[in-house]
């Protein structure tokens, strides 16, 4: 079984058999800062530890002021950014499918990244950083 690995934005590493489908167990990245960054080298599209088919890697984060989000993403998944408003619903404020770019203004609040893929295993890697 691969490991999906997470270079976070004070340079802490992450390395999981299994990045949660669950927004509750997802890994929490902290508070998104100008100039901070984070990685993922994941793996999708195989049977996890669980025994269940491994479609979806989560994160979350938090911004507490405005701030732009570029996404260097991979084109062999779709990536979903939500917000989060003060019941923890999930609202989906930007995807890209299949694509290499994804680039938003984020307000303050809670937020979330999914990444999906449809097929079979596969490697995958998104670069992220904060203006």
């Amino acid at each position: 079984m691969n490991r999906d690995i997470i270079t976070g934005m004070d340079g802490e590493i992450y390395a999981r058999r299994d990045l949660s489908r669950e927004w509750g167990g997802a890994i929490d990245l902290g508070t998104a800062r100008t100039g901070k960054s984070f990685e993922v080298d994941g793996h999708l599209g195989e049977t996890n530890r669980c025994g269940v088919w491994d479609s979806v890697d989560r994160l979350r984060f938090r911004t507490s002021r405005n701030l732009r989000l570029e996404l260097a993403t991979d084109p062999n998944v779709i990536t979903e950014l939500v917000r989060f408003d003060s019941k923890g619903v999930a609202t989906v404020v930007g995807s890209v499918q299949y694509s290499y770019r994804l680039s938003l203004n984020l307000t303050p609040g809670r937020y979330g990244l999914s990444f999906f893929v449809e097929g079979d295993l596969i490697s995958y890697q998104v670069n992220a950083s904060f203006i």
